[in-house]
């Protein structure tokens, strides 16, 4: 077998001829360091470039992911030592449009490796496709608002990742100065995120946000550092001295500390916060990543071409755990869940506003097994939708384009159904992961043969590559891409249902989305 060698800054990098499940040869370099392994004092530091090396070093297996609690096997899983990058290409030669691949998992979970996302079909478009990993929950984003621990230490990790690209990828055929970053849930809001921060100029030329935003309620922290407080005072260490806390938390051993971090929020915060630890203002940092919060920033991201939207049944994720005590703790907290979208307003104006959206959902009725479709709508509008929404708003003033879809394809077998053994009618949270990478760790076939989800595969992947490409996801139209993607104009909200075929249309989910004017308008008179 041949091997081939690169050479990049930091040194010589052997990766592997090897092919898609169906047969097409690619080159692949995995577990690339791009940065020094985070670990002793440089544990809740910004990343650290990764030191040359001498000889050959070989980049035949991914490297570890960063410590989680896996959600499978619920037991803490990884390595601290977990930043890592891979490459797929077909030639070294050429350049190439790139692709970087940002996961999702709650900022909390996941890795960039091939068990989800196989690059099996993006392969095959003629990019060179990048996968990032990089730091999770606490390890990541714990946040004293301090020097001692400012937060987003994850997300810096992605800008370290970004520069490595833009340093190293003409040498596996990419083109450095046409790189699109892309990524899904948590990984959305990254995109996003990564499009506000004033550390990533110039890194990156085109951007895609899948069900996923920085305006989203989940994808901001909340009660920062009284949560590492209560991180410390799991281990027995009673402080409230920022620097105590992170000297002291160095000392406690990752896995255990990847363990309590899922054990210090209450059943209520569970409920209506959900994650313990994500993106926050960083304005303690020397070189902050969000020096101030992510509304104010919106209207100043950079002006790049960005592809967004969201899925038609998001709220599923909501149905994880369906009992019947679960869904009276959930009416129980519905107010306390719905006020976390509308933070900024005031406390009088608030539960009149909770009442216009919990009577458009639910009517009289209460969260039940019975209102479940109900339930799963109205939390996938506000956990996901409003916010989606709320950017493509703020983007009618960019230059660049914006183009909007919304994915309702009803598969038989979906990655929701299959993985969390849920299943509600239209695109559940996710579902659309199937139709853009082959998931090696899944053996049952989301695309037989001739079968309508394939066409959607097929479609999915070449309006992504074409968007890295061109900047635009319907260059031409054919067989497979029937209708012309407009993107959206400061009188037109046009967008594109993605459903068993492709349809153009203008203003979707329009009366959830006067709903929400109303609301936010009754909250300001």
């Amino acid at each position: 077998m041949v091997r081939p060698v690169v050479l990049v800054k930091e040194g010589s990098l052997c990766g592997t001829e090897t092919k898609t499940k169906d047969g097409f040869p690619f080159i692949s370099f995995k577990g690339i360091p791009y940065a020094e392994p985070p670990v002793g004092e440089l544990r809740f530091k910004d990343p650290q470039p990764k030191q040359p090396w001498s000889g050959v070093r070989d980049a035949l297996e991914e490297g570890p992911q960063c410590v989680q609690i896996d959600e499978f096997s619920h037991k803490v899983e990884g390595d601290e030592d977990c930043l890592y990058i891979n490459v797929a290409t077909t030639s070294l030669k050429g350049s190439r449009p790139v692709m970087v691949w940002i996961h999702g998992g709650a900022f909390l979970w996941g890795n960039g490796g091939s068990s989800i996302y196989g690059p099996d079909y993006l392969i095959k478009r003629d990019v060179v496709y990048v996968s990032i990993n990089y730091r999770l929950g606490i390890f990541g984003f714990l946040q004293l608002d301090h020097k001692a621990a400012t937060g987003n230490m994850g997300l810096k990790d992605q800008v370290l990742g970004l520069k490595w690209v833009k340093e190293n990828i003409a040498q596996f055929g990419g083109d450095p100065n046409n790189v699109t970053i892309f990524g899904e849930s948590a990984g959305g809001a990254c995109i996003h995120y990564l499009l506000l921060s004033p550390l990533t100029k110039g890194l990156f030329h085109k951007a895609i946000s899948q069900s996923g935003v920085a305006l989203n309620p989940w994808a901001r922290a909340f009660k920062t550092a009284e949560i590492a407080q209560r991180v410390a005072a799991h281990f027995g260490k009673e402080t409230t001295d920022p620097n105590e806390i992170v000297k002291f938390l160095r000392t406690v051993p990752a896995h255990e500390l990847g363990d309590a971090q899922f054990k210090i929020l209450t059943p209520e915060e569970q409920l209506v916060f959900g994650f313990p630890f994500a993106p926050s203002v960083d304005d303690k940092s020397s070189e902050p990543f969000l020096p101030r919060p992510a509304i104010e920033l919106a209207a100043e991201a950079h002006d790049v071409p960005l592809l967004i939207g969201y899925n038609s049944h998001e709220g599923v994720v909501h149905l994880l755990e369906s009992t019947d005590d679960h869904f009276s703790k959930v009416d129980q907290h519905f107010e306390a869940s719905v006020s976390r979208g509308l933070t900024g307003l005031p406390p009088s104006k608030v539960l009149d506003a909770i009442r216009q959206v919990r009577k458009f959902y639910l009517g009289d009725r209460p969260i039940s097994k019975a209102t479940a479709d109900e339930f799963v709508q109205a939390m996938g509008d506000l956990q996901f939708v409003v916010g989606i929404h709320d950017v493509v708003s703020i983007r009618t003033a960019a230059e660049s384009p914006t183009y909007l879809y919304r994915f309702s394809h009803d598969a038989e077998l979906t990655f929701g159904s299959h993985t969390f053994n849920i299943k509600v009618k239209g695109a559940g949270h996710a579902d659309e992961l199937v139709y853009l990478f082959h998931p090696h760790r899944l053996t049952v076939n989301f695309l037989r043969p001739g079968s309508v989800e394939e066409a959607v595969s097929e479609r999915f992947v070449r309006m992504w590559t074409d968007f890295a490409k061109t900047g635009d996801p319907t260059p031409q139209r054919d067989d497979l891409i029937t209708v012309k993607w407009k993107p959206v104009t400061s009188t037109t909200k046009n967008y594109l249902e993605i459903g068993a075929e492709l349809s153009a249309g203008v203003n979707p989910d329009e009366e959830m989305w006067q709903l929400w004017k109303r609301v936010r308008a009754t909250v300001k008179d």
